[in-house]
């Protein structure tokens, strides 16, 4: 399957002018200010299909916002690749070449671990908004840095809630990179917690189409379910060759994400109760009725979680500068700490200060059938919740305890040459 079937893609506005003799941090005056967010994402690489759905409905959600507000924000785009070394390349330039006034995006989580140290060294607020990885808001959390998404102990929480009634066999298929290696550990302790036994393991690079050989060790194994710790397209391929091994018919398949943009890439009746994490349904509340009904002005088909993303991310972060009422970065981040907001979902959302993760409701789904697709126009039911509160513990977490730590030693870095500007 080609990824370009899954990318939409759209033109940047055109950049600001900066008036680069003033002071550091002096605040440039006036009526009409124009914003410029350095949206990083992975807009080509493995995981281009995901951004392009997130970049579409952050457009629409830019659209919304500069029809009703005074103050004017435009995107300059930058693409990483997918791959963490372009992505530090990408911050440098939007940085110090285009002058953008925050950073904005991410899908790929080591992509996300490299943009956090450069935007506090260089004094620039980011919302990261769909890496997984939870070291991000813990042991690697950054003070100019907020995950807008879930991490990979959220989506795990739910997870485990489901498919340990699946089987307690456990056969993993691991993505070599920070989110694979995150999620392994996640369930895997969940695993053994259980009192589960892990019957294989089988590390394989990011990327990868053919899994012939792996699914080989699967149905050589005696494993009762088959977990997948990867993402994007890497799972839907993978998915689709569980079937075509047959393996569906002797095991269950549950996994850290199988994304809902990919009802057409795999066989529904064959995966029907597949188990995956949810980062957001359209069915699944009252405000998630809200925003399919704002989408579905302008998108036809299916509204996916990628949707839900880059809509509600924008959203929050236009609205979180125009409460610090300036871009400059350290009061941006303090309009962040504990700021509690409408996310779509059955409860508010809440960006916590201790480590600057956005706390929400998440859910499980289960795979429909391809009959109860062509009803809903989605492929998961909801099957599971966890409330927001109880989604990710406490500011006395070990995590977040780590994160606060980590936090609290940080200096932020200051931005030469730069005019921030007055909301």
């Amino acid at each position: 399957m080609k990824r370009s079937a899954f990318i939409r893609s759209a033109q940047s506005a055109t950049a600001a002018a900066l008036v680069g003799s003033a002071p550091r941090y002096a605040v440039a005056l006036g009526t009409a200010a124009t914003v410029k967010i350095g949206f990083l994402d992975s807009f080509s690489g493995v995981f281009s299909d995901l951004s392009g759905y997130q970049k579409l409905a952050a457009q629409l959600a830019l659209e919304d916002l500069n029809r009703r507000g005074r103050v004017k924000y435009e995107f300059v785009f930058g693409d990483d690749g997918s791959k963490p070394a372009n992505a530090t390349i990408e911050a440098r330039r939007l940085i110090l070449q285009e002058s953008v006034d925050v950073l904005f995006g991410g899908t790929s989580s080591g992509s996300a671990l490299a943009v956090g140290p450069i935007a506090l060294e260089s004094g620039v607020f980011n919302l990261t908004l769909a890496p997984f990885d939870s070291s991000i808001t813990g042991a690697k959390a950054t003070r100019l840095t907020y995950r807008y998404g879930p991490n990979a102990r959220m989506a795990t929480k739910t997870l485990g809630r489901r498919v340990l009634a699946l089987g307690r066999k456990w056969y993993f298929v691991q993505a070599d990179y920070a989110l694979g290696r995150d999620a392994y550990a996640q369930l895997s302790d969940v695993l053994k917690r259980a009192g589960g036994t892990e019957s294989g393991l089988d590390v394989v690079p990011l990327g990868m189409s053919d899994f012939s050989s792996t699914l080989t060790k699967v149905r050589n194994s005696d494993a009762e379910v088959l977990i997948l710790t990867n993402s994007g397209l890497d799972a839907a391929n993978l998915a689709k060759q569980f079937v075509a091994f047959g393996l569906n018919k002797r095991m269950k398949l549950a996994g850290i994400g199988l994304e809902d943009i990919y009802h057409g890439a795999v066989p529904l009746d064959e995966l029907a109760g597949s188990t995956f994490p949810l980062l957001w349904a359209p069915n699944a509340s009252d405000g998630a009725a809200r925003l399919t009904q704002i989408l579905r002005r302008s998108i036809r088909g299916p509204i996916s979680q990628r949707h839900w993303l880059g809509y509600g991310a924008i959203t929050a972060l236009v609205d979180r500068m125009n409460a610090a009422g300036t871009t400059k970065a350290d009061k941006i981040a303090a309009a962040f700490d504990d700021h509690s907001f409408d996310d779509y979902k059955r409860t508010k959302a809440t960006f916590r200060a201790c480590d600057h993760q956005a706390i929400q409701d998440m859910y499980a789904g289960a795979i429909v059938s391809q009959a109860k697709f062509a009803k809903t126009q989605y492929m998961y039911e909801v099957v599971a919740e966890v409330p927001a509160l109880e989604s990710d513990g406490t500011c006395d977490s070990p995590w977040a305890r780590s994160a606060h730590t980590t936090l609290a030693a940080q200096t932020i870095g200051t931005r030469e040459n730069y005019v921030a500007k007055a909301l």
